[in-house]
């Protein structure tokens, strides 16, 4: 995991030089972001889930069977740990565990 904190600026400028646009390839799990990313998320689309310290982003990223085998949507989810904010992946609604390998 890295300590470099992930920032809007820094996608576009990661972008800029590799040609690869999709936020999933900026971000890994566990990263650090700017609560400037997370704004830009948060007015992109009404999010699915807010609150405090806590935002999934309102437009589903994949479909995952869970536990009791029923397909759910994921979201890209962001939540505060420590006064940081962290990108936690593609979860089901209120959750902060990803489901994008499972």
């Amino acid at each position: 995991m890295s300590t470099e904190i992930k920032t809007l600026n820094g996608w576009t400028d990661f972008a800029d030089r590799t040609g690869r646009t999709s936020i999933y390839d900026y971000l890994r799990k566990g990263d650090i972001v700017e609560e400037n990313l997370v704004d830009y998320f948060m007015n992109v689309m009404p999010p699915r889930a807010m609150s405090y310290g806590y935002l999934q982003v309102g437009e589903p990223h994949s479909h995952v069977y869970d536990i009791d085998r029923r397909l759910k949507t994921t979201y890209m989810t962001f939540a505060e740990c420590d006064g940081k904010w962290r990108f936690y992946g593609n979860c089901f609604p209120y959750e902060t565990v990803d489901k994008t390998y499972c």
